[in-house]
């Protein structure tokens, strides 16, 4: 019964990717990684998916020296990454891992080059959705790859998808990464490189564990994969590059077991009062970089001090914004904390861009109440104003 449940388990995690040539040369292939913070954690890690993909080509194949160069920074879009290779041709240049040089990395052959970017041009955005940014994106991608190809000589390219932001497969972040996702897709398609479905991998990692646990994780922040989540995309690497045994003995011995169901099922958790929430406004008070309290007042603050319908009232550029429920969940941060309120979960934010959250708090009885307000954001800052 147990064989039977853990090929089934196998199967969800394997991508189902075409067979390919070993294009690991049997663990002994020198590969090059260029990414942004998840390929920089693939080494400072202790379970990054360079890590774990060495461990299973070394159990697949005894006395192999796989060569995994993983060119990693912080913060890293396509964009910024072309400044990156730049600049690295002068001079060396040192990203997320201590002591590996983006110039030295580049400045011998490798048999495989993957890149995989796309995350922060979404988180930051660095990239809007409409059709001319997402045009430029791709533009800057097959700069990008022009260049690199220019340092490394790759046998093989491959371009790996930008993983999960937020565990909500549908959140607009989520379908942000999907768009850009697709056009890496079709890059690579016209450029005959091998695309890896990395992000496919951390979503069939997280449905298996949901299954048997509702507060399963495969990222430990939203943004940044954890251990099942490294082990997801090692094992989606190692079968695109088409290494199947070392995939399989990584995928058995290792991600198999946390996915597993527990013996007790977990209890569903009751879910938390729903917000009202409306976000995606543009706003006026800025001055350049710095928040202006005095902008900050418009047509919705004004109905909020009045006491009157605030839901009817339009935004400071005359557009009547659409209100919706909003329930905390375990996919966003602050998890399903009741008082939660994650405006990834409603709007692919763009930089100076408003939200409001309300919420009714009503008491059986008259009595003293607490009410402890903070803000959390990734990689950026919030401006909170809070009206009762």
């Amino acid at each position: 019964m147990r064989r039977i449940r853990l090929f089934a388990l196998l199967a969800l995690v394997a991508l189902h990717a075409a067979q390919a040539a070993d294009l690991l040369r049997g663990g002994n292939a020198r590969v090059v990684f260029v990414g942004d913070s998840i390929t920089g954690l693939s080494r400072n890690a202790a379970g990054g998916w360079a890590h774990q993909i060495e461990w299973a080509l070394r159990q697949a194949h005894p006395g192999c020296q796989p060569d995994l160069v993983s060119l990693g920074g912080s913060g890293q879009g396509v964009r910024s990454w072309l400044n990156v290779e730049e600049r690295s041709r002068r001079e060396p240049v040192f990203l997320d891992i201590k002591g590996v040089d983006v110039q030295a990395g580049l400045a011998r052959p490798a048999d495989v080059l993957v890149i995989m970017l796309g995350m922060n041009d979404v988180l930051s955005p660095y990239v809007t959705e409409d059709a001319a940014s997402l045009a430029d994106w791709l533009a800057g991608y097959r700069q990008l790859i022009a260049a690199l190809r220019a340092r490394v000589t790759p046998g093989t390219l491959a371009l790996a998808s930008a993983t999960m932001c937020t565990e909500d497969p549908a959140s607009p972040k989520n379908a942000a990464i999907d768009r850009l996702n697709e056009q890496a897709a079709a890059l690579a398609r016209e450029l005959g490189a091998i695309a890896i479905p990395t992000n496919q991998a951390m979503r069939d990692a997280l449905r298996v564990g949901r299954q048997g646990r509702p507060d399963f994780h495969v990222t430990y922040d939203f943004v940044h994969p954890n251990d099942a989540g490294h082990l997801a995309m090692a094992a989606a690497m190692l079968r695109a590059l088409g290494d199947e045994a070392a995939a399989e003995l990584l995928t058995r011995q290792r991600l198999a077991p946390l996915l597993e169901r527990p013996s007790t099922p977990a209890p569903v958790p009751q879910p938390p009062a729903p917000w009202l929430v409306t976000a995606g406004l543009a706003h006026t008070f800025w001055d350049g970089q710095v928040f202006d309290v005095a902008k900050a007042r418009g047509p919705i603050e004004a109905a909020i001090e009045a006491g009157a319908d605030f839901t009817t009232a339009a935004d400071v550029t005359g557009v009547k914004p659409v209100w919706r429920r909003w329930t905390p969940s375990v996919n966003y941060t602050g998890l399903d904390a009741p008082g939660s309120v994650d405006f990834a979960g409603i709007t692919q934010a763009r930089t100076f861009e408003g939200g409001y959250g309300a919420r009714w708090i009503r008491a059986d009885r008259e009595h003293q109440a607490n009410l402890d307000l903070s803000t959390q954001i990734f990689a950026g800052t919030l401006h909170l104003t809070v009206w009762l």
